[in-house]
């Protein structure tokens, strides 16, 4: 009986000490709200805080991963030039070495085209007169080429060799044009036939009259008239009016009959 009116009087003094009790001059009441509120605002204050900080890592998350990406787009930049570096120098040390071989090859190739040259000149001085003009105006700027010391080397032998091309051609071809020669100690207007490097024929615009160049007298003869049908066949095969057929041609000396 005692010990249940002890325990009565336990509960009667713990409620009367929190619901009207004090504490340093405030209810208990009171005090307690303040303490769960501070609480509170310090658990709403550390969550902000911890939302705060996922978010920085999650951004200084991304920004490592992404200047982890830029430091291997780098790199890999880096031996891509290194390797790109390599080739160029590989190709500078080629160039040099050919650079080496051109000015070489280019102090033995001045005599050689100044030779060719010569004999090209010779050719042309003492071949027929077939394009003389043409082929005097096309050497005379081919030497003035071949000496001009601001052409390049390699000019010089691409004239040199077109000019040789040209003078092979000749041939390899036939041709017809017009010009003035002398024939029978007069100046007559003739059509010329060039067969190749072989002959020259002529024919005066009307037909009556026919010759073919003599290299040994260097000069025109007038073949027989049996010939004028030949040689007027034979300038409209080399003017593309009459398809190429045979034909019969004095090649060699012409003895009147």
């Amino acid at each position: 009986m005692l010990k249940r009116s002890g325990w009565s009087m336990v509960w009667t003094v713990v409620t009367v000490f929190l619901l009207g009790g004090v504490v340093n001059g405030k209810p208990l009441t009171e005090k307690v709200r303040d303490s769960v509120k501070q609480a509170v605002n310090i658990r709403q204050e550390t969550q902000k805080n911890q939302e705060q900080w996922f978010q920085e890592k999650e951004a200084l998350t991304a920004e490592y991963m992404a200047l982890e990406q830029e430091h291997q787009r780098l790199w890999d930049r880096q031996r891509q030039l290194e390797k790109e570096r390599s080739a160029r120098e590989a190709t500078v040390e080629q160039l040099t070495l050919a650079l080496g071989d051109m000015e070489e090859i280019s102090t033995g190739l001045a005599p050689f085209l100044k030779t060719v040259l010569k004999e090209i000149e010779t050719l042309v001085a003492f071949d027929p007169p077939m394009l003389k003009q043409e082929r005097q105006h096309r050497v005379a700027k081919l030497k003035t080429i071949i000496e001009a010391s601001d052409v390049p080397v390699s000019e010089k032998f691409r004239k040199t060799m077109e000019t040789l091309f040209i003078e092979a051609d000749y041939g390899n071809t036939i041709e017809v044009y017009q010009e003035k020669i002398q024939l029978e100690n007069e100046t007559v207007l003739a059509d010329i036939f060039r067969l190749g490097r072989l002959s020259l024929f002529c024919k005066t615009p009307d037909g009556s009259l026919t010759g073919v160049f003599d290299p040994a007298r260097s000069a025109w003869q007038p073949l027989p008239a049996s010939f004028n049908q030949e040689i007027a066949r034979a300038v409209e095969m080399g003017s593309k009016r009459r398809a190429v057929d045979f034909l019969t041609l004095p090649l060699g000396k012409v003895v009147p009959k």
